[in-house]
């Protein structure tokens, strides 16, 4: 490559080739919350096996290259050099091709800003290829020998095994655009908000939020018009979109989810949404590994009670928050917990309101009741909260019961708080068939996550569970431990590596009537 066209040329096509090939890992980092830490974390996890092909593949370019150019020197240095690549762009081809059977669980979302970071990120590796194709070409020629020559691209192989810290370096210059971009949105979102007459609604805690959310939506439709931040939208960003939503239009409710992962988080939505009433569900041990402490999860989640919002507050937070805007649950009665449904009375005031609902367990009976007294400080009558509990559907992935050809799924891949993987076990032991159980373990919590993992292999021996399946190999080791420890039958648990080996496994076991558990799909980039 004796000249700049050449080298320009080169650097285009290999790329193209590298961004196509770990296009993937935008998903990865999307999945990390466009955070380097948490996504580097992810590159380097054991069972993580991205990093290995691609050091595997620069291995194989490395000699390939090597062979060819070697091999056809008799044709002169140059034209020898030119067919080393054909190996070079092959092995990369396939390459993209065979990573296509490694599919992130979670897709990749086309937003703008993944468009933009692959953008930069593909200008980033362009200049970078073209640095180290002309640092190549000098050396060849600083070198002078004709053997030299012949290999002197072989170290470019090992741009590969370099394009997820590029990718990095890309995010991190795209972050410093993209926080001053999203601080200006938010501020029109917080704009339109200021000047709107609807009620506005936040849902706070560390379980439940969008189980209450979706409940609290259909209740509240019997009456006004309602809006809501979709699926877990609960960021300043994902609460702005809505509000700029066609949807936000014209409605007289709006209810927002609002998620923290650091300290600070809650206020800063409160400050944004400023909600006039609020449901508080309540805390746990999930996110302790960014909090350190329950009683910080407590503190942090409690900024709804000091934005001034009118908080309907869970039971368990009885005795632990306090205020004059602070407004309990109300109570329930003849709690009938059974496989498919679930029926109760609810006491609101001086109504009881006798209910059937298709959701499930415990933790259902608890989200319907916040719902509702919520649902009645807000004017709806005894007969549309009983209407709004009949038309509940079950929550995508939140203990979801699915019939499958004889059989029942119980989907709660989106649940990885322990209180809420208890009371799952529960609603799995209440079904009359053989019952299994798949999960990963329940991640982000922090000091206590052996000790949280270790109580849940033994809820699960405690339950008598015919199938046990354990999925990967974070935290399996200490479910295991914890199930045996309590009793649980060895011969009943296996081990597996992914979701689809235990697909496999259950294919040959289950039958019809049986039911099986999905206890939180861990996403790609725990």
């Amino acid at each position: 490559m004796d000249n700049v066209l050449e080298r320009i040329i080169a650097s285009v096509v290999c790329a193209t080739l590298f961004c196509l090939a770990t296009y993937k890992t935008l998903g990865a980092m999307q999945q990390s919350g466009y955070k380097n830490g948490s996504f580097l974390r992810w590159l380097k996890r054991k069972d993580n096996m991205l990093y290995n092909r691609l050091s595997v593949l620069a291995l194989c370019i490395a000699l390939s290259t090597a062979v060819v150019s070697l091999c056809f020197s008799f044709l002169g240095s140059r034209l020898a050099l030119i067919l080393s690549a054909l190996p070079f762009v092959g092995l990369w081809t396939a390459y993209i091709g065979a990573d296509t059977k490694y599919a992130l669980k979670v897709r990749t979302v086309a937003t703008g800003r993944v468009k933009r970071l692959f953008a930069l990120y593909f200008l980033f590796t362009l200049c970078f290829t073209y640095l180290f194709i002309a640092l190549l070409c000098f050396l060849s020629v600083w070198n002078g020998s004709p053997l030299y020559k012949l290999i002197s691209f072989v170290p470019f192989a090992l741009m590969g095994i370099l394009l997820p810290f590029i990718l990095c370096l890309a995010n991190a210059v795209a972050s410093v655009f993209e926080n001053i971009r999203n601080g200006k949105f938010v501020k029109r979102a917080g704009q339109v908000l200021n000047e709107s007459e609807i009620i506005r609604v936040g849902v706070v805690g560390s379980y439940g939020k969008t189980s209450v959310k979706n409940i609290l939506k259909t209740l509240l439709s019997e009456k006004y018009s309602v809006v809501e931040t979709p699926e877990s939208y609960n960021t300043p960003v994902g609460i702005a979109k809505t509000v700029f939503s066609e949807e936000f239009a014209g409605k007289e409710v709006f209810i927002a989810e609002m998620g923290a992962r650091k300290r600070g988080d809650i206020k800063e939505l409160c400050d944004l949404v400023k909600p006039d009433y609020a449901v508080f569900t309540g805390v746990c041990a999930q996110h302790l590994a960014s909090f350190g402490a329950e009683e910080e999860i407590l503190k942090e989640k409690s900024e709804i009670i000091a934005s001034g919002a009118k908080v309907v507050c869970g039971q368990t937070l009885i005795g632990k928050v306090s205020g004059e805007n602070v407004v309990p649950v109300c109570q329930t009665e003849n709690v009938s917990l059974q496989d498919k449904e679930t029926s109760f009375t609810l006491v609101v005031k001086d109504k009881r309101i006798a209910v059937q609902t298709k959701l499930l367990g415990e933790a259902a009976v608890e989200n319907i009741a916040l719902a509702a007294t919520l649902a009645y400080t807000l004017g709806l009558t005894a007969e549309e909260i009983e209407r709004g509990v009949q038309r509940l559907d079950y929550i995508p992935h939140r203990l979801q019961l699915i019939e499958n050809g004889g059989a029942y799924i119980l989907d709660d891949g989106y649940n990885s708080n322990p209180r809420g993987a208890e009371e799952a076990v529960r609603a799995l032991a209440r079904f009359s068939g053989g019952k299994c159980i798949v999960t990963p373990g329940i991640v982000e919590c922090g000091t206590l996550e052996e000790e949280i993992n270790g109580k849940l292999g033994g809820i699960i021996a405690a339950a008598g569970i015919d199938k046990v399946i354990l999925v990967g190999d974070t935290l399996v080791g200490v479910v295991k431990a914890g199930y045996l420890a309590a009793g649980g039958d060895e011969e009943k648990l296996t081990v597996v590596k992914t979701l689809d080996e235990a697909k496999t496994e259950l294919s040959a076991w289950v039958q019809a009537g049986d039911c099986v558990l999905f206890l939180n799909d861990l996403p790609d980039v725990y």
